[in-house]
């Protein structure tokens, strides 16, 4: 803050401009980066699309009949996942599932759109882009495609008896297995139905379905209480800056330039014959009267009593 005080008026005002354009250069490029992976994706979804055997519409149209998203298969994915805010489709890879795990998948992926996770998804994304300089930013992005899912896994298990939901589950872990495509690695506008080998969220969404009446109310507590810590924090940081504290030595409080601070220790007062007071403090002496003492103005000071012998 000093190098930017002694830069004067003008010097603070290029500064100011160049900071400000140095934050929207790195929007600019962090707009175009993300661009080029969803880019990436709509290139590899262009490729090895095809239309099924009609089971999975007819599934879905049980589920809602007016619900606008479409489906297509595709050679190119490995799972099966969600895309497209004005325009859903979902996207089924070529593996062979029976209707009841594919009703699943489905129902999975509608609650997604349902639910505007995608759209939720899209939302922190633009602000990643635009506080790319905030670590803050990366830490309210981190590990979002598990909090929608494990949402999406809670709305899945309320609409279907606990052995549905045990098949459910083992839906998830037929999926997670097999090959894993080039595609999984880009999907920062998609939701997907499981990742591939990775066993560790796997088995937190596990925990999740299965033991959520147990600790519902804890993990609503605890949500609550990580959400309001993350806002608060996230915000203060723009209002409050960090620095170490600075306790000023004695020996600058008494050079020749320097006013001398009066306390308890190095300051007394001492009773007059006429009821007034002398103040001493370092090689100074003021004289103050009776009323401002007993009014108690220097009720921290010791008082040195008169002695009249």
């Amino acid at each position: 803050m000093k190098v930017y005080a002694d830069l004067g008026p003008s010097g603070r005002r290029t500064a100011l401009y160049v900071i400000v354009g140095i934050w929207i250069l790195g929007s600019i490029i962090a707009f175009l980066c993300k661009n080029r992976e969803w880019n990436k994706v709509k290139g590899y979804l262009m490729k090895g699309s095809s239309k099924g055997d009609g089971v999975a519409e007819q599934i879905l149209e049980r589920i809602d009949p007016e619900c606008p998203i479409t489906i297509e298969y595709n050679l190119a994915i490995a799972e099966p996942f969600i895309r497209g805010l004005r325009h859903p489709v979902i996207y089924l890879p070529e593996k062979e599932c029976n209707e009841k795990e594919l009703e699943f998948i489905l129902m999975h992926e509608y609650l997604h759109w349902k639910r505007k996770d995608l759209w939720k998804k899209f939302i922190i994304n633009i602000i990643g882009m635009i506080f790319w300089w905030n670590p803050l930013a990366y830490l309210l992005c981190k590990d979002l495609d598990q909090i929608i899912e494990l949402n999406c896994d809670n709305a899945m298990s309320k609409k279907y008896s606990e052995m549905d939901t045990l098949y459910y589950l083992d839906t998830l872990t037929y999926m997670a297995g097999g090959r894993r495509a080039n595609f999984d690695k880009v999907s920062s506008d998609t939701l997907g139905f499981v990742k591939k080998l990775e066993v560790r969220p796997l088995k937190q969404r596990f925990h999740y379905v299965m033991f959520k009446k147990d600790d519902k109310k804890t993990q609503r507590k605890m949500n609550l209480f990580i959400l309001g810590v993350s806002v608060i924090w996230f915000v203060a940081s723009y209002y409050f800056i960090l620095q170490p504290e600075y306790i000023v030595p004695s020996t600058d409080m008494h050079q020749e330039n320097t006013p001398f601070v009066s306390d308890g220790e190095n300051s007394y007062l001492e009773e007059q014959k006429d009821g007034t007071y002398i103040f001493h403090y370092g090689k100074y002496e003021e004289k103050v009267l009776k009323e401002d003492v007993e009014n108690g103005i220097y009720e921290e000071y010791p008082i040195i009593k008169y002695n009249k012998k």
